[in-house]
C-alpha cells in the first residue's frame, strides 16, 4: 500500500526551493522527472510512487531527431537523482521502482537556513567605551563632526558626550556622538546648545547651521538619531 501525507510541505515555497536551489543541479531530464515524481506523489497526498521507466510518460520530450528518450536513458536519470540525493529508492518489483521525493529543504546543505540571530537592546549599550560602534556613529552624523560639519573618519574622530559626564551624562546613543578633535577639546563641559552658540559666533557656523546643530541635538535627546549596529 502507497503511503499517504499527513503534513503536506508549504507547496508555494516548495516551488520557490526547487526553482532556486535544486534547477541549477540538474540537468534538463532530471527536471522533468522529479517534477513527474512530484506530480505523482506530493500534489496528490502521497509519499511514494511506483514509476515505470517502459510505460511512465515522464514529459522529456522528444530529440531534435523526433525521437523520446530511450528507457536506458530514463533509468539512469532515475539513477543520478538518486546520487544527488533529490529521490528515495524505497523499493523495486515488476511493477516498476517505488520513489520517494526528497524536498530542497530536507536535502543537506542546499538550501540556505537562515538563522534568527537576537539583536541587542540597543538602549543598554555603550557606545563610547572601546569605540566598538565608532563606524555606526560616523555613518549617523554622515562622516562630518557633529558639531562643526568638519570631514573626519574612524581614525581622525573623537567620540563625545554631548551631556558631559560631569553633567551626568551617559554612553547611550543619545548621548555620544562622533565629532572632530578641535571641536572636542574646544567644548570640554560645556553644554551642547551653548557650545553651537559659541560655534556660531566665532563663524564656524553660520545661522542657519547653528540652528540645525541645535534641532539635531534635541532630536539626539529624544532618541530619534539611532545609529545601525
Amino acid at each position: 500500500m502507497r503511503k499517504t501525507m499527513t503534513d503536506k510541505p508549504n507547496l508555494v515555497q516548495t516551488l520557490i526551493d526547487i526553482q532556486d536551489h535544486l534547477v541549477p543541479i540538474l540537468d534538463t531530464y532530471e527536471q522533468a522527472l522529479y517534477h513527474y515524481i512530484l506530480r505523482h506523489t506530493l500534489l496528490v497526498g502521497k509519499a511514494t510512487a511506483v514509476i515505470s521507466v517502459k510505460t511512465a510518460n515522464i514529459g522529456l520530450g522528444k530529440s531534435k531527431a523526433g525521437s523520446l528518450p530511450s528507457e536506458s536513458q530514463k533509468t539512469k536519470k532515475v539513477r543520478t537523482l538518486e546520487e544527488k540525493g533529490c529521490i528515495q529508492i524505497v523499493s523495486r518489483s515488476h511493477r516498476g521502482t517505488e520513489v520517494k521525493p526528497i524536498l530542497p529543504r530536507e536535502i543537506p546543505g542546499l538550501v540556505p537556513i537562515a538563522i534568527d540571530i537576537e539583536m541587542p537592546d540597543i538602549e543598554e549599550l555603550d557606545f563610547y567605551e572601546g569605540r566598538l560602534y565608532v563606524d555606526a556613529l560616523l555613518e549617523r552624523e554622515g562622516g562630518k563632526c557633529f558639531y562643526t560639519l568638519q570631514k573626519i573618519n574612524r581614525e581622525s574622530c573623537v567620540l563625545d558626550h554631548v551631556i558631559p559626564q560631569s553633567k551626568g551624562g551617559d554612553n547611550s546613543y543619545r548621548n555620544i556622538v562622533a565629532s572632530s578633535f578641535d571641536a572636542n577639546s574646544s567644548k570640554l563641559g560645556k553644554n551642547a546648545d551653548d557650545f553651537a552658540r559659541e560655534l556660531y559666533r566665532s563663524g564656524i557656523l553660520n545661522l542657519e547651521e547653528m540652528q540645525h546643530l541645535l534641532s539635531r541635538i534635541e532630536q539626539l535627546q529624544e532618541g530619534k538619531l539611532v545609529p545601525k549596529i
